[in-house]
């Protein structure tokens, strides 16, 4: 094996570095050997020589190094089959009720840039950065080999690969990919057509929050999903008994929420179009509800976003507490790294205000645990929660 290529770090950085942060961004990097590939794995080292650790390195990438191992290790295929058995060691009796986990999370897993969410026997994969992409077939044989799944399908058709100098691709990547993905949560069939649906294919990371408002209602109350994509927050209302209803601007995903509802012997009620329009719609007809959801699509890429973010959040939030019944629960929910849970109060209370009532704050909750929270890297806590109770 050849002697690997060397990254040094600015002086400034070693300290973040050796602390298991994984990323070094362009200001981090000292010096780097001439004629360093798209994504090889290099050594990364302090000035004056201090080996510090392993990592992948792209010298055009918005995000050159991103690190592995902080050990002198050879990353192969027992590297990554390492990685995937601790990643199912980490989730071992923790996810219950369903065959739908994430297998996968990025760097929260110690495998920066790959994301895989196995659907019962269909697993799907996605692989965003040139690291990745040039130990795709050795990462592709540990996943094929840790999950046992009989067919798998690609979506790596993020904009992050464009920053990394890829294509987006997507498509089969072994078996036979069936034209709709099924996979149970609790009591309910779900399903998803693999190369259509957003992202890895269903929003795993919502499933506590998701059975925790099936608990908030009761048979014959209302229940509102806003930004519902394909209304698994609907299908467990609807399935406690709750009349639903559902609104999102994606009329193929509401259609896939109406084939659900009834596959399932349920019945939700549908409002295509924008999110905060309908809601105007549905207060101007006077419609009253017990239980509202609130999960916008990422409203801040940026830190720069956040003040619009925030705006829309209180918009929407003032028109759910004007609806809801006294005694009634609102959920408010981002997925946005760089909103924190102060900001959805900070909307919140605003919110309330506008509406002439107040909240209590009955829960705060994050991502579960098949979506790992490393404490080295700040940026795997994404998912984050209020459950407000009207007044």
């Amino acid at each position: 094996m050849k002697k690997a290529a060397t990254v040094t770090i600015q002086p400034q950085a070693v300290r973040r570095i050796a602390g298991r942060y994984p990323f070094g961004h362009s200001g981090d990097i000292l010096d780097a050997d001439p004629g360093i590939q798209p994504g090889e794995v290099v050594d990364v080292k302090a000035q004056g020589g201090a080996f510090l650790g392993r990592g992948y390195f792209n010298p055009q990438g918005a995000t050159p190094l991103r690190m592995l191992t902080w050990q002198k290790e050879d990353v192969d295929l027992a590297f990554y089959r390492a990685r995937l058995k601790a990643a199912r060691a980490r989730r071992e009796g923790r996810i219950t009720g369903t065959n739908a986990v994430r297998v996968l999370h990025a760097e929260a897993d110690g495998m920066p840039g790959v994301v895989a969410d196995q659907f019962g026997e269909v697993l799907s994969v996605q692989l965003r950065n040139a690291g990745v992409e040039r130990h795709r077939d050795l990462i592709l044989r540990a996943l094929r080999e840790d999950t046992g799944a009989t067919s798998a399908f690609e979506r790596s058709d993020t904009g992050e690969r464009r920053k990394e100098g890829l294509d987006l691709i997507s498509g089969a990547l072994w078996g036979d990919l069936p034209d709709r993905v099924e996979f149970y949560e609790d009591d309910l069939r779900l399903h998803f057509s693999p190369l259509d649906a957003q992202k890895t294919g269903f929003f795993l990371d919502q499933r506590d929050n998701r059975r925790l408002m099936r608990t908030l209602v009761q048979p014959g109350q209302g229940f509102l999903d806003v930004y519902s994509y394909t209304g698994g927050f609907s299908l467990h209302a609807a399935r406690a008994g709750a009349k639903a209803v559902a609104v999102d601007k994606d009329q193929v995903a509401l259609a896939a929420l109406e084939q659900a509802a009834r596959g399932n012997g349920l019945q939700v009620g549908v409002r295509w179009g924008d999110a905060l329009d309908q809601l105007k719609n549905l207060e101007k007809e006077k419609r009253s509800f017990h239980a509202v959801v609130l999960d916008p699509p990422t409203l801040a890429k940026r830190r720069d976003d956040i003040p619009k973010a925030k705006r829309i959040f209180t918009e929407g939030a003032a028109h759910a507490l004007r609806m809801l019944a006294p005694g009634g629960h609102l959920l408010i929910s981002t997925c946005a790294h760089y909103i924190r849970v102060d900001d959805l109060l900070d909307a919140a209370r605003v919110a309330a205000a506008e509406a002439g009532t107040d909240a209590e704050v009955t829960a705060v909750t994050y991502q579960p645990a098949d979506h790992p929270h490393l404490l080295s890297v700040p940026e795997s806590l994404y998912l984050k929660s209020i459950l407000l109770r009207k007044a």
